[in-house]
C-alpha cells in the first residue's frame, strides 16, 4: 500500500470533517493506528482547521449583557422612587395633582429612556444576527466547496516542502476534464507583508502561473486558482511580490509535487 499516495488521496480531510462513513471512518483509524504518516496527517488537518477557526472566529460582545443588565437596574430604581413619591404626596389634594403631573412628565421621560434602550438593543442584536448569518454563509460555501472537490473528477495532488522548507505542505486539486484547480494551503505559514504565494503548473518542463492565492482572510481555505486545461506534470508554489509574477522565484519556491498518472 502507498501511504503517501493513500493521505493524498483526500479521504484524511473527508474523515477530519466528518464526511466519511462509518465503514470508511474505521478503515482510516485503523491505518492511523499501523502507520504513523496517516496519523501525523490526520493530527495536521486538524490543526489546521483549528487555525483557521481561531483566525475567522466571531465573538458578540463580552459586555453587551452587562450593559443591558445595568440599564434596566437603573430604570427599575427610577420607577421605584417615582412610586415613593406618589404614595408621600396622596394624602393633599393640590400636591396629589401636581404629583400627577410630574408622573405624566416621569412617564414620557421613562418612556423615551426605554425606547432608546429598545433601540441600541435591536441594533445589538442585529449586529449579532449578521454575524451568525456570516458564519452560515461560510460554512455553506466550505460545504459546497467540499462537495465539488470530493468528485471523481478532481485530481488531488499533493504539493511537499522542498529541502529549505521541509514542514510545508499543500494540495492541489485538478480536475483534467474542465481544467478547473482548486488550493488548499494545508500548512503553509501567513506570507509576509507585501508577498503572496503563486502556484505554478508545470507544463511541457515550462512553469504556468495559475494564480495568485490571497493575502486577505476568505470564507473558506480551499480557493479557486486558474483554469488549466493543458495536460500538467507538477504543481509549486512560490512566494512572489504582492500582485504574483510573470515567472516563477525558484528560489523562493516552498512547495511542489507531481501529478500521478
Amino acid at each position: 500500500m502507498d501511504i503517501q499516495e493513500y493521505i493524498s488521496s483526500g479521504i484524511i480531510e473527508l474523515y477530519v470533517l466528518g464526511m466519511l462513513s462509518e465503514q470508511e471512518a474505521a478503515e482510516v483509524r485503523a491505518y492511523a493506528r499501523q502507520y504513523r504518516e496517516v496519523q501525523q496527517a490526520i493530527e495536521m488537518y486538524e490543526q489546521t482547521l483549528e487555525q483557521y477557526a481561531s483566525l475567522h472566529a466571531v465573538q458578540p460582545p463580552a459586555v453587551l449583557k452587562e450593559k443591558i443588565w445595568q440599564k434596566l437596574q437603573s430604570s427599575s430604581s427610577r420607577v421605584s422612587a417615582g412610586s415613593g413619591r406618589r404614595l408621600l404626596q396622596h394624602p393633599i389634594m393640590p400636591y396629589l395633582m401636581a404629583a400627577c403631573v410630574i408622573l405624566l412628565i416621569g412617564s414620557v421621560i421613562l418612556n423615551v429612556m426605554f425606547y432608546a434602550q429598545y433601540q441600541h438593543v435591536r441594533e445589538e442584536t442585529e449586529k449579532l444576527q449578521a454575524q451568525q448569518a456570516h458564519l452560515q454563509q461560510q460554512v455553506s460555501q466550505y460545504a459546497l466547496a467540499l462537495q465539488i472537490l470530493q468528485t471523481p473528477d478532481y485530481t488531488p495532488v499533493l504539493l511537499k516542502g522542498v529541502a529549505q522548507h521541509p514542514d510545508f505542505m499543500a494540495t492541489v486539486y485538478w480536475n483534467k476534464n474542465n481544467g478547473e484547480v482548486y488550493l488548499l494551503p494545508n500548512l503553509m505559514p501567513p506570507p509576509p507583508t507585501g508577498k503572496q504565494y503563486q502556484l505554478w503548473a508545470i507544463i511541457d518542463g515550462k512553469p504556468v502561473s495559475a494564480g495568485i492565492y490571497p493575502t486577505a482572510p476568505s470564507d473558506i481555505p480551499v480557493q479557486k486558482m486558474a483554469v488549466i486545461k493543458q495536460p500538467v506534470q507538477a504543481f509549486a508554489i512560490t512566494l512572489e511580490k504582492e500582485g504574483g509574477s510573470p515567472t516563477p522565484t525558484l528560489s523562493a519556491m516552498y512547495v511542489m509535487g507531481k501529478v500521478n498518472g
